[in-house]
């Protein structure tokens, strides 16, 4: 789980001896002034717990994940690469887009 290291965040006012998590975040997928709640929670730790919930305005999913055994753990890193890679290809057809739409206006 090294890979997972690049991401920590450390609290400024943790126990010295509390468990702490090594990813736990909620993020706002909106812009202040947009309309929506939508977002994307995502939580690591080491017990192991795992948490990974998109949710729009109304919806949410949450996609599951396991460390338990070799091939869950294979398994779990071949989701998140999946998903990982299908969201760059997105924001880069939307980026096309974008260019596309600001040059007819």
């Amino acid at each position: 789980m090294s890979y997972l290291l690049q991401f920590v965040r450390r609290p400024h006012s943790a126990a010295p001896h509390a468990p702490q998590a090594l990813v736990d975040e909620y993020l706002r997928l909106n812009r202040p002034g947009f309309y929506g709640d939508a977002y994307v929670r995502v939580y690591v730790d080491d017990t192991p717990g795992f948490v990974l919930e998109i949710a729009d305005c109304t919806k949410a999913i949450n996609l599951e994940f396991s460390v338990d055994s070799a091939e869950l753990r294979e398994n779990s890193l071949f989701k998140i690469d999946t998903l990982i890679g299908a969201l760059q290809r997105f924001r880069n057809g939307l980026a096309a887009e974008v260019e596309l739409a600001e040059h007819a206006e």
